[in-house]
């Protein structure tokens, strides 16, 4: 393709990735076969169920080594796929997948003989995930330069285009290092916050194991007081047992006397009425004597002196 050709297919698959990797996504498989291309447009189609797992010309170094894809994968298949359309053959050629994957760990690509875009694409493929560009966004803006540079290529504006595009490359170099001290702050806040809770985590296991110690404390001096309970009805029981028996038997003897004191005072109440039958029969015996003394005078007398004699 021409110069300007690619740079604007380019800039239309730039920007479908773009959106891309706005979403938390990557696409994982970019080749050339994904690319439906139009006379003034380019779109790209989703990778494929388990495109990713094959090994293709497009396929990043980290990507061999198990690395999971992202954003920075994608630019690589993008750098790759641009220097097929600029060149006109692939960035890596071999005769069997062993060499292939040799090629793309080690091997660099020959020049395609424009400087902007050997710049560019040499920047996205980078074999060194962190040598890349981050983002799309500043390939994006790369691609821009490159069209402008095209449009503006005549004599008498060549050295202004130059100007600018200086300007522009410092002002982006300016951002890369202050989204490089961005990310530096927000990885040693990172890491204060995950020392914090890391600490934080070790006093709540302290705290844990002392209120597990004073647990099992309470546990032991709850069995100890279960153990004497236990012990206590039991000597309690015993001793209401003894005590039982002891009345038993207290009640058993107070029984044997009531009987022996009933059997006394029958043996009483039956001398009483024998002691009262014989007073009766002494009062008759007195009374019949009486109507005797009183009947016979002399007899009487006589009777009376023989029992005073």
């Amino acid at each position: 393709m021409s110069v300007s050709g690619t740079i604007c297919y380019a800039m239309n698959i730039g920007a479908a990735l773009r959106r891309i990797h706005a979403e938390g996504r990557c696409h994982g498989a970019l080749t050339p076969e994904l690319i439906q291309v139009s006379e003034s447009n380019a779109r790209l189609l989703p990778a494929t169920p388990g495109a990713l797992e094959d090994l293709t010309p497009y396929t990043a170094p980290e990507i061999l080594q198990g690395s999971p894809a992202d954003a920075r994968t994608d630019i690589f298949a993008f750098g790759a796929v641009l220097y097929e359309m600029a060149s006109g053959r692939h960035a890596f050629l071999a005769d069997s997948p062993e060499v292939l994957e040799e090629e793309i760990r080690a091997k660099g690509f020959s020049p395609i003989g424009h400087e902007g875009l050997d710049q560019l694409v040499q920047q996205c493929m980078a074999k060194d995930p962190a040598a890349r560009w981050q983002r799309m966004q500043h390939v994006q803006m790369e691609l821009k330069l490159l069209a402008i540079a095209e449009r503006q290529s005549g004599p008498g504006v060549f050295s202004r285009q130059q100007e600018l595009e200086a300007a522009v490359r410092a002002e982006l170099k300016g951002q890369a290092g202050l989204l490089a001290d961005l990310e530096q702050a927000v990885t040693a806040r990172t890491n204060e916050l995950a020392q914090a809770v890391t600490t934080a985590l070790d006093d709540v296991q302290v705290q844990f194991a002392e209120v597990e110690k004073c647990l099992e404390a309470s546990q032991q001096r709850a069995d100890y007081f279960a153990q004497s309970a236990v012990e206590a009805a039991e000597s309690t029981q015993r001793e209401i047992a003894v005590l039982q028996m002891g009345l038993a038997s207290e009640v058993h003897a107070i029984e044997q006397a009531a009987k022996g004191q009933a059997h006394t005072i029958e043996s009483i109440k039956a001398s009483m009425a024998r002691n009262e039958d014989y007073v009766e029969r002494v009062v008759e015996a007195l009374e019949a004597l009486q109507s005797l003394v009183l009947d016979q005078p002399d007899e009487h007398e006589t009777m009376a002196v023989a029992i005073a004699s």
